[in-house]
């Protein structure tokens, strides 16, 4: 009665290494690393105007995930602000799910560089729509 009984999500599980192979053919059959490359450039090319913003408590990225945590009295998960951007951004398009005050982005890698400048222009908005957040 001690066995770990969900072993099998984890250990050869047919369907997710149908799955797992059938993303790695694509990174030999298509350009990924490029696509790669083309977001992680849109982030360094944005987030900087982010930085410089009042506001805004801090930006990140790492590869293709980048972060922006903004300035709340309530800072964290629970934060109140992240309801009203994540409706926001639904009603402009945009699918991103705030971690309370920090707004990931996560794109996926066959986004186009103009798809990722969009989703910025629509943080760009809502951070003017809620004006000073600190």
């Amino acid at each position: 009665m001690r066995a770990f009984f969900h072993g099998h999500s984890y250990t050869a599980n047919p369907v997710a290494c149908a799955a797992a192979n059938a993303s790695l053919q694509v990174f030999d059959d298509e350009p990924v690393f490029e696509r790669i490359a083309a977001i992680e450039k849109v982030h360094v090319d944005r987030l900087p105007a982010f930085a410089a913003r009042g506001g805004v408590l801090d930006v990140r990225h790492i590869g293709t995930v980048a972060a922006i945590e903004l300035k709340v009295p309530d800072a964290g998960y629970l934060s109140a602000l992240r309801p009203r951007l994540y409706q926001y951004f639904l009603s402009r398009g945009v699918l991103l799910r705030p971690l309370g005050n920090v707004v990931y982005i996560l794109p996926p890698y066959v986004i186009t560089a103009d798809q990722v400048n969009f989703v910025y222009d629509v943080i760009q908005d809502a951070l003017t729509m809620i004006g000073n957040v600190t």
